[in-house]
């Protein structure tokens, strides 16, 4: 599991999903690790599964098992749907396996995407196969919106009247693709050229860590604790520091306390499949009567389908980043109210059992079974 989660997973092929290739690491000791892993999955899968069944993979994870299942099991309709961005084909291309991997997805009888771009990448990547290619949906997904609002109601909290400090909030996974050190550094060129802000402002990021094992985003972490250190070392005086840093993993309903406690919320990814934390801000607020502000990368999947109604930022551009964030502090209370609002009208993504229904439906509608070259139905025989 560790060369095939650790090592290949998360230093070969999640930097071409998040479009960084160049931290794409070549890992041949553990492809095989890989290999063996999808060949377990789609042998299990294999024995469990009816005839003329449909089976519903997730993921870059098991992009191998495609391939395996179409040799081994040729009645089953095979669906994956990415919840990752899918990258484009030049950087997909730079995978060191990716013709092996090519093959194997063409096996698949459906893929789904939580974009139209997304799909547009997979659909230019396989056109260049032999023979039909894989139908493709696009089923954006989206939160349990009555549960997360139900939930935050019994949350809410008076606010103390003598705390005029704006809260800015991130709630994130340690990773490179979240842009975490970019907004450390917006933070303090902020702090540096707009003085009134300092005191002012405090920005909360709860970013637990990876599991240990995963060493893909140990020098992320290393920068983001030293770009913290120096900024609350900066500004910070005995009252105030600039950055409340919660390294650790926390139950939901303290999430949903953060969401509420937050004047602004800020979703900087460099990549992102759809985001689903902004949707739970947008719904938190708007349950609870709580005006807000969500900052939005503009390369989220959730940014298509809400737009210029959130205030889009490009994580790739320093200066936009200090320059939304600066705009967000400044927008008074009645048009942070009219601000959620117009988002959560927005927010017309289905809940995840009528999305899965949704999903499975157009798996069992893509027609069948798919030819596989005979060469890979020996590979993977042996």
């Amino acid at each position: 599991m560790a060369g095939y989660f650790h090592r290949v997973c998360k230093e070969t092929l999640w930097p071409a999903l998040m479009s960084q290739p160049d931290l794409i690491q070549d890992r041949p000791a553990h492809w095989a690790d890989y290999e063996e892993v999808n060949a377990a999955f789609a042998r299990h899968i294999s024995s469990l599964a009816a005839q003329g069944g449909t089976v519903w993979l997730h993921d870059y994870n098991l992009w191998l098992a495609p391939a395996i299942l179409r040799a081994q099991r040729p009645d089953l309709a095979v669906g994956l749907f990415h919840h990752t961005p899918f990258p484009h084909p030049d950087v997909f291309r730079r995978i060191p396996a990716a013709g092996q991997l090519l093959d194997s997805l063409a096996c698949l009888d459906w893929a789904g995407f939580h974009t139209a771009d997304c799909a547009d990448h997979f659909r230019r990547l396989l056109a260049a196969t032999a023979g039909p290619t894989p139908r493709v949906g696009v089923h954006p997904l989206g939160i349990d919106r009555h549960a997360v609002a139900d939930l935050a109601r019994t949350r809410l909290q008076p606010r103390h009247g003598n705390d005029s400090t704006q809260l800015v909030l991130s709630v994130e996974r340690l990773d490179y693709a979240k842009a975490p050190v970019q907004k450390i550094r917006a933070l303090d060129a902020l702090l540096a050229h707009t003085p009134r802000l300092r005191g002012q402002v405090r920005y909360r990021l709860v970013c637990p860590p990876p599991e240990a094992g995963i060493h893909a985003y140990d020098s992320t972490r290393l920068e983001l604790e030293n770009a913290i250190n120096r900024i609350n070392h900066r500004w910070g005086t005995r009252e105030w520091e600039p950055v409340d840093y919660i390294p650790r993993n926390l139950d939901f309903p303290e999430v949903v306390d953060h969401y509420l406690a937050a004047d602004v919320f800020w979703v900087t990814s460099l990549a992102d499949g759809m985001n689903l934390t902004a949707q739970e801000y947008i719904t938190a607020h708007h349950a609870t009567n709580r005006p807000g502000v969500l900052v939005l990368s503009r390369r989220t999947g959730i940014a298509q389908h809400l737009g210029t109604a959130a205030l889009l930022t490009d994580p790739l551009l320093p200066q936009d980043l200090v320059d939304t964030l600066r705009a967000a502090l400044a927008m008074t209370v009645h048009e942070r109210a009219a601000h959620i609002t117009r988002l959560k009208g927005l927010l017309d993504t289905p809940p995840p059992a009528e999305w899965a229904h949704t999903v499975i439906a157009a798996i069992r509608g893509a027609p069948g079974p798919r030819c596989i070259d005979r060469d890979m139905e020996q590979h993977w025989d042996e």
